[in-house]
């Protein structure tokens, strides 16, 4: 099963998991096994959206040049970036049952 229908099917499953990304997130860490406490659970909810986080550090390294990454990462991530297409397109790597 592909991450794209592991999610439909919880979106269909449990409407709670529709109106919170981080709800689906700890969903999605609940079937990989990843065992977190109450308080854990509560921190991630307090977080700030991932999203949030990685887009505003990606706006710091556009208009700060001193900001960003080392060269050896930032090919890294052209090459991720150039790869994502394929790799979202094929996601039974994901291997969701």
């Amino acid at each position: 099963m592909t991450l794209k229908q592991k999610i439909k099917e919880l979106l269909q499953r449990y409407p709670k998991l529709r109106n919170s990304d981080k709800e689906l997130i700890l969903e999605i860490f609940k079937i990989k096994g990843v065992g977190l406490t109450e308080k854990q659970e509560k921190m991630i909810r307090d977080l700030p959206a991932f999203e949030s986080i990685t887009r505003a550090r990606r706006k710091a390294q556009e208009e700060y040049e001193k900001l960003q990454a080392v060269e050896v990462v930032r090919q890294a991530r052209q090459v991720k970036e150039t790869e994502y297409g394929s790799e979202y397109s094929n996601q039974s790597k994901f291997n969701y049952q």
